[in-house]
């Protein structure tokens, strides 16, 4: 959805569909997302939270695709995930390739705090595929050992398309794949994903001082990275009570 358009409709409504999974509908018509494709989710919960987007426009208002977040990733599931899932993870595997957590700072007292935020997070990988991520403190790109991309790729494969959805709105905000995936398997949470991504930009207002546009910049990128969260929270409360 590009532009603005206004509230045409008076009723917002959760459906289930035949071939499984929830349909939100606007006076009894399903959205249809621009490819044309019912918006069709696994659970009754995003289902629900989706329909409340709707809801809370009000009556005759002008709105945009950012009023609607968790629209716009299940969007983004549905008609880009779902047919290109390979695309999508050599995508995030590029982000993998250049992974904020590899590259250290020269300046001693953040490289301390980067290697106590940053270590921990890639030992996790080390301990799973046997392959250690590399780390340098230069700027020449640092490849991706073939065994860990052919582990990360093979990870990535199983996980379901709300999670890569999820991760294709986390890991470009959070310049990492390490820092995405460990935020989408819970091996962290998002106050610490937050913490280790803005390592830079909190040194940086350390020394020069609080600047109110980068303060806004780091608040707009955790409201995302807390919408993806969400939605694939939501998403997996099928799998919940499926279980």
């Amino acid at each position: 959805m590009s532009g603005s358009v206004k509230r045409f409709w008076r009723e917002v409504g959760v459906e289930q569909v035949e071939s499984g999974g929830f349909t939100v509908a606007l006076d009894q018509r399903p959205i249809r997302l621009p490819g044309g494709n019912r918006l069709v989710v696994p659970s009754h919960a995003l289902a629900e939270a989706i329909a409340d987007e709707w809801r809370a426009i009000p009556p005759g208002e002008s709105f945009n695709a950012q009023a609607l977040s968790l629209t716009r990733i299940a969007g983004t599931m549905i008609e880009r995930v779902a047919p290109h899932r390979t695309q999508v993870i050599d995508t995030l595997l590029g982000y993998g390739a250049a992974d904020l957590l590899c590259y250290r700072s020269d300046e001693r007292s953040i490289a301390q705090e980067q290697a106590a935020l940053f270590d921990p997070i890639l030992e996790v990988f080390f301990l799973r595929y046997g392959v250690k991520p590399q780390v340098t403190d230069g700027i020449l790109p640092i490849p991706l050992d073939p065994r860990l991309e052919h582990e990360l790729r093979a990870d990535l494969g199983r996980f379901s398309d709300a999670a890569l959805a999820a991760l294709g709105v986390i890991v470009p905000v959070l310049s990492s794949l390490f820092l995405g995936m460990s935020l989408v398997n819970g091996s962290i949470d998002e106050k610490q994903a937050l913490e280790a991504a803005f390592i830079d930009e909190r040194a940086q207002m350390r020394r020069w001082g609080e600047d109110v546009e980068l303060l806004d910049q780091l608040a707009v990128k955790a409201r995302d990275v807390n919408d993806a969260c969400r939605f694939l929270f939501l998403a997996r409360a099928s799998e919940a009570n499926e279980a």
